[in-house]
């Protein structure tokens, strides 16, 4: 999965379908206890909360300088939640590559909207009774 990059200057033009479908396809269990949307969704509605408090701000360039420790941390959270067997080393993967790209408040809200588009594309392959 190396086609991640969410590069404020240069967005490729595929970035939140092929790549995203890609990035679905790739983190997708089929049944398993591990990656279930319920645990990937308080990732993406960790990331989102940051991209929020970010975008509010009259400076967001300050704002997101104070936000992104705490951006980077959620690798961390992720780290923890595989220890846990909550998401696997796939997750990880994807996960920190997306966090990784975050350098500004526009990749910030970039790397939002490809998780976003990474969820909904796992979401509609899902099975059902997979969805927990």
């Amino acid at each position: 999965m190396n086609r991640i990059k969410l590069n404020t200057e240069q967005l490729p033009v595929d970035i939140f379908s092929t790549v995203a479908q890609e990035a679905a396809e790739y983190i997708q269990t089929n049944g398993s206890e591990i990656n279930r949307s319920s645990q990937l969704r308080k990732f993406y509605d960790e990331l989102a909360m940051w991209h929020d408090k970010v975008f509010q701000a009259a400076d967001r360039a300050g704002e997101y300088q104070k936000a992104a420790p705490f951006i980077q941390m959620l690798k961390a959270k992720a780290a923890y939640a595989k220890g846990r067997r909550h998401v696997d080393d796939k997750f990880i993967d994807i996960f920190n590559r997306i966090i990784g790209e975050i350098n500004s408040a526009d990749s910030l809200k970039n790397a939002k909207l490809f998780f976003e588009a990474v969820l909904g594309f796992r979401k509609a392959n899902e099975k059902p009774g997979e969805a927990k």
